[in-house]
């Protein structure tokens, strides 16, 4: 007998990553010093920058914790840090991007996706149509947990009743 919990997991595995939005972003050529870098990506109001070649390739993404390990040491006051920025004068896009981050594509299910953002502690991950495309956006953790409250809502359960009905199948 299938549950109301059973139901939602069956709905959600069947999710893939097109079935999301997509976040666009700005996106920096990977030759851009790092402080243009905090210009663009403060004006742009942006929690996340794409990064690529002169191509238009893919390289990396950048977020703000990157820029702040560029400036940032153990212990440091903001007068320090200030002073030290100095010495990255000449760091680029490129030396700031985190390149770890897997490339998810539309035809992804939600377990690949969950399970990279999982693996590479991250809340967005780089998306594109397919492999072979551009990245053009990124996927976000908040979108997955959006779509999952809707589905939630769809089905319209009262969490009483699924706690009701998961502690049956328990007794079962």
């Amino acid at each position: 007998m299938e549950t109301l919990f059973d139901n939602i997991i069956s709905k959600i595995k069947e999710m893939k990553a097109e079935d999301f939005s997509l976040l666009k972003v700005p996106t920096v050529i990977e030759t851009t010093p790092c402080f243009s870098i905090l210009d663009e990506s403060f004006d742009l109001n942006s929690k996340t920058l794409i990064v690529v070649d002169e191509e238009d390739k893919y390289y990396g993404l950048i977020s703000p914790k990157d820029l702040m390990v560029l400036f940032a040491t153990l212990h440091t006051d903001i007068t320090n840090v200030l002073s030290k920025a100095k010495a990255f004068s000449r760091t680029t896009a490129r030396d700031l991007a985190n390149q770890n981050l897997p490339i998810i594509v539309d035809d992804d299910k939600i377990s690949r996706v969950t399970e990279c953002m999982i693996k590479y502690e991250s809340t967005v991950l780089p998306r594109a149509k397919t492999k072979d495309d551009p990245v053009d956006g990124l996927i976000s953790i908040n979108d997955i947990i959006l779509a999952v409250r809707n589905i939630w809502k769809e089905i319209s359960i009262d969490s009483k009743l699924l706690v009701l009905d998961l502690e049956r199948e328990e007794d079962e």
